[in-house]
């Protein structure tokens, strides 16, 4: 439940950031934007991970540390977002409870600590992974990925904050160093969404593993060659296509088989998220943008666009003025782009048009207006595949209600798919694994 609230709070900010504020973009490595997607990390790895307790016995004390993780992370992120430490459009306040919070932190992560060194060794079971290519292996490198994009975020987050209070001296890390560190590893948690679920659990021989993944391995070489054939030719978004066929292959494959509720859910939250990575390795590497100025009745060409400058009209309301310019877009759409003025702030803020298709989006942000309205300053946007983020998102939204459903009490043979695996593909766990008897019998 908290996994989805705050992955739906992700996008909504994102879509906040794209819709709102005029820059063309939906997310920029904000200190503040990092402090919601740690948690996020540290929860879907947490989520993963208890796969293996409940099938193997093995991770108990990883398990629990990753959901003690989520919440100190989530703790953090309340302090960025309150204290005013860091300045950012996402940031709630500046007020006097940063201290007071900054306390709480570090008296939760003592207690953490403690609790974690005085009891693991009574839950730690003693499973362990049992072959090098085994759904197990597979959800340990998840868990490694995960945790290694955690601490990347993190560090590039705080060492700013860190060398300012040590040293007095500005710094900032900007989007090049997370991009270089994050995306590697991103499209490398996206190829492990299909290794993970197509993998057997326990030690599969190798003809069964080539079996498994010999026909996700040629979706993604075809999904590949068709991102190549319709112009993407950077190497970052062609191995993100080839590992979303992959994953997506053995998505469908997944959905196929059926089985509970909560097993069918988690498989279309993972198709959600790969239409989210997709979309944005496409959308963050061939976004064409472009400034120009109109005059009154002239159009121009942008990327297989006519753009058109019909005219401007101002609205005043109460509490501000908005000057909105009217454009057409190929003869037939509007599109009304603005700048709105408040009586307490310098300077207008803009609020953009989007014109969305499947494709593409097409952003238009309102620079200026000249004083007689008869010429305006655009940023003109391109944006592909934008759309399918938040569609995306949708699918995970309905994939995280599915696994929530309320499920029968009573077991029956599907209850295997209900921890992740085939009951055909399942090894019988041994008896140490098993909950209860009467699971046992089932």
């Amino acid at each position: 439940i908290p996994w989805g609230f705050l992955t739906l709070g992700i996008v909504l900010g994102g879509w906040w950031a794209y819709e709102v504020l005029g820059w063309g973009g939906y997310w920029a490595w904000d200190p503040v934007e990092n402090a919601s997607l740690l948690p996020w990390l540290t929860a879907t790895a947490a989520i993963h991970a208890l796969m293996l307790p409940q099938r193997r016995g093995s991770m108990k004390g990883w398990t629990l540390t990753l959901v003690l993780a989520t919440f100190l992370l989530t703790l953090l992120g309340t302090f960025m977002t309150r204290s005013g430490v860091f300045n950012s459009v996402h940031s709630f306040s500046q007020s006097d409870i940063g201290p007071t919070l900054l306390v709480f932190l570090a008296g939760a992560m003592v207690l953490s600590v403690i609790m974690l060194a005085a009891r693991i060794d009574r839950i730690e079971g003693e499973g362990e992974p049992t072959a090098p290519l085994s759904r197990e292996s597979a959800f340990l490198a998840n868990n490694l990925l995960f945790t290694a994009l955690t601490f990347t975020v993190l560090l590039g987050t705080l060492f700013p904050l860190v060398v300012e209070a040590l040293k007095d001296t500005k710094l900032s890390v900007g989007e090049p160093y997370f991009n270089k560190m994050a995306v590697p590893m991103g499209v490398a948690i996206l190829f492990l969404m299909g290794v993970g679920p197509a993998l057997p659990w326990g030690r599969p021989s190798g003809e069964r593993v080539r079996s498994v993944l010999s026909g996700p391995a040629v979706a993604g070489l075809v999904v590949a060659g068709v991102a190549a054939a319709l112009g993407v030719r950077e190497p970052w978004p062609l191995v993100t296509s080839a590992c979303a066929g992959f994953s997506g292959w053995v998505t469908l494959r997944e959905l196929r088989v059926g089985g509970s509720l909560r097993r069918v859910g988690g498989y279309v939250v993972h198709a959600g998220i790969i239409v989210i990575i997709e979309a944005i390795a496409i959308s963050s590497s061939y976004r064409v943008d472009r400034e120009l100025t109109l005059a009154k009745g002239a159009c121009t060409a942008f990327e297989g666009h006519e753009v058109c400058f019909v005219g401007t009209r101002t609205v005043t309301e109460a509490n501000r003025t908005k000057e909105t310019a009217d454009l057409q877009i190929d003869d037939t759409t509007p599109l009304a782009p603005s700048l709105v003025k408040y009586p307490r702030m310098p300077n207008p803020i803009g609020s953009p048009a989007v014109l969305s298709s499947v494709t593409h989006d097409l952003y238009a942000s309102l620079m200026n207006l000249s004083p007689d309205g008869e010429k305006v300053g655009l940023h003109l946007f391109r944006n592909p595949l934008v759309p399918w983020i938040w569609v995306g998102a949708g699918i995970c939204a309905v994939g995280t209600l599915l696994s929530l459903w309320p499920r029968r009490k009573d077991k029956d043979a599907g209850s295997n798919a209900d921890r992740g695996g085939v009951p055909s593909e399942t090894p019988p766990p041994v008896a140490a694994d098993l909950p209860a008897s009467s699971e046992a019998t089932a």
